[in-house]
């Protein structure tokens, strides 16, 4: 009891006017709205950051969120390609040039040393010793100044020819150590024809000499080894690979690859949470533009915004879950199988297609901004949601849903193919492309089932008027349309008269058709108290109305408002329809028991207001059409001879009082309106009072036969 005692309270403080018109309630809603979304799905838009250690043993899968460069890798396969790459060496002609001034600047010392008689031999070796070149042994300086000056003239040709046939060729450092054995090969192939020691002279003397001639390039050693890192190509984290699997040991190379795809961070990254906080702001911005720019008629309160905010905060549930799976490692086509036509189709159903459409462009792009700004997905999520939102905008029946269900999986599979063809690089990948086909196909009877589950908890939950509930509530077997029938069938016949007229109303001047109809049918339900006092359940020329007092008469018909009113709220039917119920008489006046009792009155004391209905007026324009449509049909019943010229007359009456005395004045029922109901009026009437044949007596026709 305690919960029903609660629940009551807050459907009443739901359907109070302070709460839904409340501009700051509004603004909280709004501002809510953008908390909530933001919450739930900063986690999806910002990569998840890890702080492993090597050596940790991973507590979970993980995977790439977008395509990266392995710089590791990358680094490692340049770092083999610039290995390669050979030192870079040029060759010097000086290195020979210095060789043979080295090789006449010795024999010519050997020469004078020789010529001079004046020095002894040791003295002679030293001074040779000073123009040698270093590691010039002393025996072959002996030697050389064993030789008479012709000789050395002819050995330091004979060296000059070996030492230009090895330097005119590449002469490297590493040659340095087969010098000896360079050199000796020269002296055989050059076949000099010397002895013993002069062969060593040359040998030795060419050797002294020799230096590489291959001279290190550093700079285009680099240049080349630069050109040769370049070439490779890098190595790449492609989307959706695992970087680390569960229970798997982290190691340097797991943590090279994390920082490389940006998941590898002690906190997350504040720059994508600020922007992402903008996006969350400017959306929440146009959305409330465009909801407060809508036509007054159009306007949501803050019940219906805040069920509209229910609706965005469940798409982004669904996204976040979605996300979730895919960065837990499942698999990366998942988000073909989100339902992301269910909010589209909720709204249409529970407000109109129009607000559906623009919501549509909120889910789709919160679904590619989840994915990494995908275009795919918002195409995909885009066209889905809006052949849904079309799908439903007339519901007739349940099956209406499943029929839709069918239709999006249908274009869902148009919009993946299409996509797949636009993609140059997923060229020959059938496999991705099948199974994207198949989830398309899925989501589509996916979306459609959710939205006939969830949608019975909306209208529960927040006493929602929607189509469904609407061809619930006109089945004849209701209790409460059951009651009418029983207790009340005049009554009950009456509102069938009233509600065919209000839906040929509401179809020509844009009003909800069925509304009209069903609350039609409901408006009279508190005539089941007392239902003989009501003219259209008398049976017979008795009226109770004639034994009682004027005063009590106007108490008993006026309170079938207030009956009526609390049976439909202990029966939970929608407030739309209570509205209904509440305004189809207005302030009007019960003209016949003020004529009644200003009759009986001797001292003058009735007043024309004591005899007016409670109240309230009209505010929509379903309210206004039964209100015109009940007393046009009680009027055009009780004519005696209901000719169409009279019914219009009659018609025209009404809707002129109904103006004159204000009960149209809360609602945007226009003049132009007004002129094309009574149209519609007469239509409806002519097939309801059509003139009958008058059938002779048949028991009188009988006799005369019988005679």
């Amino acid at each position: 009891m305690r919960w029903t005692g609660w629940g009551s309270a807050i459907r009443r403080w739901l359907d109070d006017d302070a709460f839904r018109q409340s501009r700051r309630v509004r603004a909280i809603i709004y501002a809510g709205l953008g908390v909530l979304l933001f919450a739930i799905l900063a986690s999806s838009m910002m990569p998840p950051r890890y702080h492993f250690t090597v050596g940790e043993v991973s507590p979970t899968t993980v995977v790439a969120p977008v395509t990266a460069v392995d710089t590791a890798a990358t680094a490692a396969k340049r770092k083999a390609a610039e290995a390669k790459v050979p030192k870079q060496y040029a060759q010097s002609p000086q290195v020979l040039t210095d060789a043979l001034n080295q090789l006449a600047t010795l024999f010519h010392a050997a020469s004078a040393a020789v010529e001079n008689r004046s020095l002894a031999a040791p003295e002679k070796l030293v001074a040779l010793r000073r123009v040698a070149p270093q590691g010039l042994s002393s025996s072959t300086l002996a030697l050389m100044l064993a030789e008479s000056p012709a000789r050395l003239a002819a050995l330091e040709r004979d060296s000059a020819k070996v030492v230009q046939a090895i330097l005119s060729q590449p002469f490297y450092a590493d040659s340095m150590q087969q010098s000896m054995l360079l050199v000796d090969r020269q002296i055989v192939n050059l076949n000099l024809g010397l002895d013993r020691d002069e062969a060593m002279i040359v040998q030795n003397t060419a050797v002294s000499v020799l230096r590489p001639n291959m001279v290190y390039q550093a700079q285009a050693t680099q240049e080349a080894r630069e050109q040769a890192a370049e070439s490779v190509q890098p190595v790449l984290i492609h989307q959706g690979d695992v970087i680390v699997a569960k229970n798997q040991v982290v190691t340097s190379e797991v943590i090279s690859k994390l920082k490389d795809v940006g998941l590898y961070s002690a906190y997350p990254s504040l720059r994508v949470g600020v922007g992402f906080a903008v996006f969350i702001a400017l959306s929440i911005a146009m959305l409330a533009a465009y909801v407060e720019r809508r036509a007054p008629r159009r306007r949501l309160d803050n019940l219906m915004l805040g069920i509209l905010g229910l609706v965005f905060v469940l798409m982004a549930i669904l996204i976040a879950v979605t996300k979730w799976i895919v960065a837990a490692g499942g698999p990366a086509s998942t988000p073909y199988l989100l339902p992301i036509s269910l909010g589209a189709m909720l709204i249409t159903v529970m407000m109109d297609s129009s607000l559906a459409v623009v919501s549509a462009f909120f889910f789709s792009f919160l679904l590619g901004a989840a994915f990494g700004m995908n275009y795919d997905f918002v195409f995909y999520g885009f066209v889905g949601s809006l052949v849904g939102a079309y799908s439903v905008s007339r519901v007739t029946s349940r099956a209406t849903f499943m029929r839709a269900g069918f239709i999006v999986s249908a274009v869902n599979i148009g919009t993946v193919i299409a996509l797949y063809l636009l993609a140059v690089s997923r060229e020959g990948d059938f496999h991705s492309l099948s199974l994207h086909v198949g989830l398309a196909a899925l989501n589509g009877v996916f979306a459609a089932i959710l939205t006939m589950g969830i949608l019975p908890f909306f209208e529960s939950a927040f006493g929602l008027l929607t189509p469904i509930r609407l061809l619930e509530l006109s089945n004849p077997n209701h209790p409460l349309l059951r009651k009418v029938l029983l207790e009340a069938p005049g009554t009950y016949h009456h509102s069938l008269i009233v509600g065919n007229l209000a839906e040929a109303a509401a179809e020509l001047v844009g009003a909800d058709p069925l509304l009209c109809r069903v609350g039609a049918y409901y408006h009279d339900v508190g005539k089941t108290k007392r239902p003989m006092f009501f003219v259209e359940n008398q049976m017979t020329k008795e009226n109770p109305h004639d034994k009682v007092a004027p005063s009590l008469s106007h108490l008993i018909i006026t309170s079938h408002v207030s009956d009526g009113l609390e049976m439909l709220r202990k029966a939970g039917i929608p407030k739309p329809i209570q509205d209904i119920c509440a305004t189809h008489h207005g302030t009007t006046i019960l003209w016949y028991f003020y004529h009644k009792a200003k009759e009986q009155d001797k001292n003058g004391t009735v007043r024309v207001d004591d005899f007016r209905y409670p109240g309230p007026k009209p505010k929509t324009r379903e309210c206004a059409i039964i209100m015109i449509c009940d007393a046009v049909e009680a009027a055009v019943r009780s004519m005696s001879r209901p000719t169409p010229n009279r019914v219009e007359g009659v018609i025209r009456k009404i809707i002129r009082d109904r103006l004159q005395d204000g009960q149209l004045d809360e609602c945007d029922l226009t003049l132009q309106d007004l002129d094309a109901m009574v149209g519609a009026f007469m239509k409806t009437l002519k097939g309801i009072y059509h003139a009958r044949i008058e059938y002779p007596d048949i028991d009188k026709l009988k006799k005369e036969v019988a005679k």
